[in-house]
């Protein structure tokens, strides 16, 4: 072999090098990726409340679910949005019921009244 072709061959393995070392640091950023927000950017309407109200009450399986939840949207198996119902479902369907606040409020004459305001008003 003449030097000219040690030069090649070793060019060619430090391609191979740094098309590897390339590809590694790929997987590496794309696990550092939060799932969290993989999962906060396909939510919609009460999504977010939803989903913090979980991690509250089932921080473990919060973390799971959202977890694999955001493995299917990286793999295109989940491409509409998500709603703060199907996310409620998905908790349900596992035995997690998410607890939400819940609020009665009324309108009159362009103003917010709590139950407890109507209630008092009206006696």
């Amino acid at each position: 072999m003449s030097d000219l072709e040690l030069e090649m061959l070793k060019l060619k393995k430090l391609k191979e090098l740094e098309k590897r070392l390339k590809t590694s640091a790929l997987k590496v950023e794309e696990e550092k990726v939060n799932p969290f927000d993989v999962v906060g950017k396909m939510l919609i309407g009460r999504g977010k409340e939803v989903l913090e109200a979980a991690y509250n009450q089932y921080p473990e399986v919060t973390k799971v679910i959202v977890k694999h939840l955001a493995t299917l949207i990286k793999n295109g198996k989940i491409t509409e949005p998500i709603t703060g119902e199907l996310l409620y479902e998905i908790f349900r369907v596992f035995g997690y019921p998410v607890r939400l606040e819940t609020r009665i409020v009324f309108k009159e004459h362009g103003k917010v009244k709590s139950l407890a305001e109507k209630i008092r008003e009206d006696f």
